[in-house]
Protein backbone atom coordinates (compact mmCIF):
# COMPACT_ATOMS: atom_id res chain seq x y z
CA UNK A 1 0.00 0.00 0.00
CA UNK A 2 2.78 2.42 0.86
CA UNK A 3 5.20 1.35 -1.84
CA UNK A 4 8.65 0.12 -0.93
CA UNK A 5 9.66 2.29 2.06
CA UNK A 6 7.75 5.19 0.53
CA UNK A 7 10.01 5.28 -2.51
CA UNK A 8 7.13 4.92 -4.91
CA UNK A 9 4.69 7.17 -3.12
CA UNK A 10 1.20 6.39 -1.90
CA UNK A 11 -1.00 3.79 -3.50
CA UNK A 12 -3.62 4.87 -6.01
CA UNK A 13 -6.35 3.79 -3.62
CA UNK A 14 -4.97 5.83 -0.75
CA UNK A 15 -4.56 8.86 -2.99
CA UNK A 16 -8.14 8.44 -4.27
CA UNK A 17 -9.47 8.17 -0.71
CA UNK A 18 -7.59 11.34 0.25
CA UNK A 19 -9.15 13.18 -2.70
CA UNK A 20 -12.60 12.06 -1.55
CA UNK A 21 -11.89 13.10 2.03
CA UNK A 22 -10.87 16.54 0.82
CA UNK A 23 -14.08 16.76 -1.24
CA UNK A 24 -16.03 15.87 1.90
CA UNK A 25 -14.41 18.76 3.78
CA UNK A 26 -11.75 16.87 5.74
CA UNK A 27 -8.15 17.64 4.88
CA UNK A 28 -6.43 14.25 4.65
CA UNK A 29 -3.33 15.41 6.52
CA UNK A 30 -5.48 15.91 9.61
CA UNK A 31 -6.06 12.17 9.71
CA UNK A 32 -3.47 9.51 10.51
CA UNK A 33 -2.49 7.26 7.63
CA UNK A 34 -3.32 4.25 9.78
CA UNK A 35 -6.96 5.34 9.90
CA UNK A 36 -7.12 5.91 6.16
CA UNK A 37 -5.50 2.53 5.53
CA UNK A 38 -7.99 0.88 7.87
CA UNK A 39 -10.85 2.40 5.91
CA UNK A 40 -9.38 0.98 2.72
CA UNK A 41 -9.02 -2.44 4.37
CA UNK A 42 -12.69 -2.36 5.35
CA UNK A 43 -13.75 -1.91 1.73
CA UNK A 44 -14.40 -4.96 -0.45
CA UNK A 45 -11.16 -6.70 -1.44
CA UNK A 46 -9.22 -4.50 0.96
CA UNK A 47 -9.84 -1.45 -1.21
CA UNK A 48 -7.70 -2.82 -4.03
CA UNK A 49 -10.55 -2.62 -6.51
CA UNK A 50 -12.68 -0.02 -4.76
CA UNK A 51 -15.07 1.80 -7.03
CA UNK A 52 -15.16 5.60 -6.87
CA UNK A 53 -18.63 5.53 -5.30
CA UNK A 54 -17.40 3.18 -2.54
CA UNK A 55 -14.47 5.47 -1.78
CA UNK A 56 -16.73 8.51 -1.84
CA UNK A 57 -19.27 6.91 0.49
CA UNK A 58 -16.62 5.82 2.98
CA UNK A 59 -14.93 9.22 2.89
CA UNK A 60 -18.19 11.09 3.38
CA UNK A 61 -19.21 8.99 6.35
CA UNK A 62 -15.78 9.28 7.97
CA UNK A 63 -15.68 13.03 7.33
CA UNK A 64 -19.14 13.47 8.85
CA UNK A 65 -18.13 11.51 11.95
CA UNK A 66 -15.01 13.63 12.42
CA UNK A 67 -16.31 17.04 11.39
CA UNK A 68 -19.79 16.76 12.86
CA UNK A 69 -23.09 17.63 11.19
CA UNK A 70 -22.64 21.40 11.00
CA UNK A 71 -19.14 21.49 9.54
CA UNK A 72 -19.90 18.60 7.18
CA UNK A 73 -22.98 20.42 5.84
CA UNK A 74 -20.96 23.60 5.34
CA UNK A 75 -18.24 21.69 3.49
CA UNK A 76 -20.62 19.73 1.28
CA UNK A 77 -24.35 20.46 1.28
CA UNK A 78 -27.47 19.91 3.34
CA UNK A 79 -28.47 17.17 0.90
CA UNK A 80 -25.20 15.29 1.45
CA UNK A 81 -25.60 15.73 5.21
CA UNK A 82 -29.09 14.24 5.05
CA UNK A 83 -27.84 11.27 3.01
CA UNK A 84 -25.11 10.51 5.54
CA UNK A 85 -27.51 10.92 8.47
CA UNK A 86 -29.87 8.36 6.92
CA UNK A 87 -26.91 5.98 6.71
CA UNK A 88 -26.10 6.67 10.37
CA UNK A 89 -29.69 5.87 11.34
CA UNK A 90 -29.17 2.34 9.98
CA UNK A 91 -25.84 1.74 11.73
CA UNK A 92 -27.27 0.30 14.96
CA UNK A 93 -29.57 -2.03 13.04
CA UNK A 94 -26.65 -3.40 11.00
CA UNK A 95 -23.65 -3.71 13.34
CA UNK A 96 -21.57 -5.71 10.85
CA UNK A 97 -21.98 -3.24 7.98
CA UNK A 98 -19.21 -1.16 6.46
CA UNK A 99 -20.89 1.99 7.78
CA UNK A 100 -20.92 0.59 11.32
CA UNK A 101 -17.25 -0.26 11.09
CA UNK A 102 -16.35 3.23 9.86
CA UNK A 103 -18.33 4.86 12.67
CA UNK A 104 -16.70 2.53 15.19
CA UNK A 105 -13.28 3.43 13.78
CA UNK A 106 -13.96 7.15 14.30
CA UNK A 107 -15.27 6.54 17.81
CA UNK A 108 -12.53 4.19 19.01
CA UNK A 109 -9.72 6.38 17.70
CA UNK A 110 -11.17 9.40 19.53
CA UNK A 111 -11.61 11.25 16.25
CA UNK A 112 -15.40 11.52 16.36
CA UNK A 113 -17.04 14.89 16.75
CA UNK A 114 -18.64 15.21 20.21
CA UNK A 115 -22.14 15.38 18.68
CA UNK A 116 -21.56 12.11 16.82
CA UNK A 117 -20.04 10.41 19.86
CA UNK A 118 -22.94 11.54 22.01
CA UNK A 119 -25.45 10.27 19.47
CA UNK A 120 -24.00 6.78 19.63
CA UNK A 121 -23.56 6.78 23.40
CA UNK A 122 -27.25 7.66 23.79
CA UNK A 123 -28.41 5.07 21.26
CA UNK A 124 -25.94 2.30 22.12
Amino acid sequence: MFGLFGLFGKSKQLTALEVELREAGLHPQLLQDSIKLTVLRLLPEGGKAARPDELRGAAQLLAYCILGPQDFAEATSLREKDVVERRLDAVLDHPDSLDSQIVLLALTTDNADPAVAERFEAEG
